[in-house]
């Protein structure tokens, strides 16, 4: 009997010894510092100004059809970093469509963002699904423009398409969205 009073002594000594090693969680802001001296920095600081490269349908290319051009032209645009992240951002600034006059919107009015998550190097684009449709052209401007703009971002080799949260064969039934697309996919 004095030994087990003895171990669970020692077992109970050490499960206090150890929970007490444990220490207290924090909530560390951007550029605090924690209790080893190192500063903690969120890659995507918010409120910060960035530039992004956002890629729209080339107007001419839309009205000629000429394979010739290119049919992305790319628009500099500074940026703010919100809560949101960068890679959705840069699809809500798509939305927005172009500055230049040579260059026409990608993303219809009537198309509306759920979000934009990025995990191990793929950007999900997940739109509504009411709205989604239209012809190959419209499809592969949409998609081309995505992927170009978000492939940008050093965080970013892939977009996976979602519509309403789960993936789809095409999003307006032309091109292939079940697996993530690449650079050199498109």
């Amino acid at each position: 009997m004095k030994k087990i009073i003895i171990i669970a002594t020692i077992v109970m000594v050490l499960v206090l010894t150890l929970a007490g090693c444990k220490s207290p969680i924090k909530n560390i802001d951007q550029g605090q510092q924690n209790n080893g001296g190192d500063t903690i920095v969120n890659p995507e600081p918010q409120g910060e100004t960035v530039k992004l490269n956002l890629y729209y349908a080339n107007q001419e290319y839309v009205q000629t059809g000429n394979e010739s051009l290119d049919k992305l032209l790319v628009e500099e645009r500074d940026v703010t970093v919100t809560d949101k992240g960068l890679a959705e951002v840069a699809v809500q600034e798509l939305m927005k469509g172009p500055q230049n006059k040579k260059a026409a919107g990608v993303i219809p009015s009537r198309i509306q963002l759920i979000g934009v998550e990025v995990a191990d190097n793929i950007a999900y684009v997940n739109f509504s699904g009411s709205g989604m449709n239209g012809g190959s052209l419209e499809e592969m401007l949409l998609i081309n423009s995505i992927v170009m703009t978000l492939t940008e971002l050093d965080n970013i080799k892939a977009v996976q398409f979602l519509v309403d949260g789960k993936k789809v064969e095409t999003l307006m039934g032309h091109i292939y969205t079940m697996e993530p697309l690449k650079r050199d996919d498109i």
